[in-house]
């Protein structure tokens, strides 16, 4: 696709824009308090330490790499190596997904591209995008290497011994992996809301006619740091409406992240209504069908689905939650904390010289889960934070 629009007015975004922390953490009401994981902390593979081993606490990375873990039903290995990811003190804010061949794509720490990996985590290459921020990325379709990608236009970005903020407008890139360059872009529609103040998307999707779906293709963005609303246009790029969530009797507020699914003869929308503390299902129209996790939820940030229909969620706050096709709580991994828990600065910690630093990330434990997303029957997940972090579950 060569979605090359006239771009609208741009405005660059005020100092106090939306970040991506959220509201403080409810009560659970489902939940009962439980350890982040069960009091098994098994031995994978020769110099796999074991729960109580040391940990390099100065460098902030945890010398304990693997781990077995259950989320509901599932019984998972945990694994933080999985990728030859990059070191750097960049601060990761992006998502990752996975093509039909196996190859996992996820943004570079910086933010200014994407990295392609191989299904067994060697890195292939990687792509150029001149983006801010790689906050969402979605598969183009069952085939193809295309993917699309949203950019929210804003970064905390290494400044000496701290981190300031870049802030640009967003933009939503259709990008070529085998052409290793931008395809087309999708530009900022000419609404009232946008006269002073620029989108900031964080997250898109298609919507492929046929499979469920008997209406034209169709793409559908998220404008969750900006306006909070869901706009649609169609396979070229028109703009063809927008929707603020307010038939489900609650407007959108950060919607964070969207995915499709089928559900029967039908595909559904899925959005992470993150501040409402909420996963919201739609029709591929955009019309409200129904909204669950209001009582358990705290900050969904991505959602996944497995091929059993389970749904996966990421709670930034510091867990993945697990439903039933039907919108029923199955179980969690993690336990998202109350802000008044949360130590100073995170999702990273104050270091020795009054610096923002990365902190240790232990094996088994989320400290900031954002993205998402199922491959070969595998769940893989960033994490917001200093240096980034993508964990792979993978089924024991």
């Amino acid at each position: 696709m060569g979605l090359l629009l006239p771009s609208s007015k741009l405005i660059d975004l005020a100092a106090g824009a939306v970040l991506p922390g959220g509201p403080a953490a409810p009560q659970c009401l489902p939940m009962r308090p439980v350890p982040v994981l069960s009091n098994r902390w098994n031995r994978l593979s020769t110099g796999i330490e074991s729960a109580d081993s040391p940990r390099d606490l100065s460098s902030g990375k945890a010398s304990i790499m693997q781990t077995v873990v259950e989320l509901a039903h599932l019984a998972l290995k945990w694994d933080q190596t999985s990728l030859e990811y990059p070191d750097t003190r960049q601060w990761a804010h992006h998502d990752v997904a996975a093509l039909a061949d196996g190859r996992i794509v996820t943004g570079h720490p910086d933010g200014t591209s994407l990295l392609v990996f191989s299904p067994d985590g060697r890195r292939l290459g990687t792509v150029s995008t001149g983006t801010v921020e790689l906050h969402g990325i979605a598969n183009d379709g069952p085939e193809g290497d295309s993917l699309w990608a949203a950019d929210p236009g804003h970064k905390r970005t290494p400044a000496g011994p701290d981190y300031d903020k870049l802030q640009h407008p967003g933009r939503i890139l259709n990008i070529s992996l085998s052409g290793m360059a931008v395809l087309g872009e999708l530009h900022q529609p000419d609404l009232e809301i946008y006269q002073h103040k620029a989108w900031s998307p964080t997250a898109v999707v298609r919507i492929h006619s046929g499979n469920g779906h008997n209406g034209p293709d169709t793409v559908w963005v998220s404008d969750g740091y900006g306006q909070s609303v869901l706009h649609q246009f169609s396979s070229d790029g028109t703009y063809l409406r927008t929707i603020d969530g307010k038939d489900s009797g609650l407007a959108f507020k950060t919607p964070h992240a969207i995915i499709t699914r089928r559900r029967s003869d039908t595909t559904e929308l899925l959005v992470a209504d993150r501040s409402n503390r909420r996963i919201v299902v739609l029709s591929a129209d955009g019309d409200f069908i129904r909204a669950f996790g209001a009582d358990c939820l705290t900050s969904p940030s991505g959602i996944a689905a497995l091929d059993d229909g389970t749904i996966l969620v990421t709670e930034l706050f510091g867990s993945v939650v697990a439903f039933s096709e039907a919108g029923d709580l199955l179980g969690w991994l993690g336990s998202p904390l109350p802000a008044e828990k949360r130590r100073p600065r995170w999702p990273n910690q104050v270091g020795a010289l009054g610096n923002t630093v990365r902190p240790a990330l232990v094996a088994g434990r989320f400290n900031s889960p954002h993205g998402i997303c199922v491959t070969g029957g595998a769940v893989l997940v960033t994490e917001w934070v200093i240096g980034g972090r993508v964990v792979r579950l993978a089924p024991v």
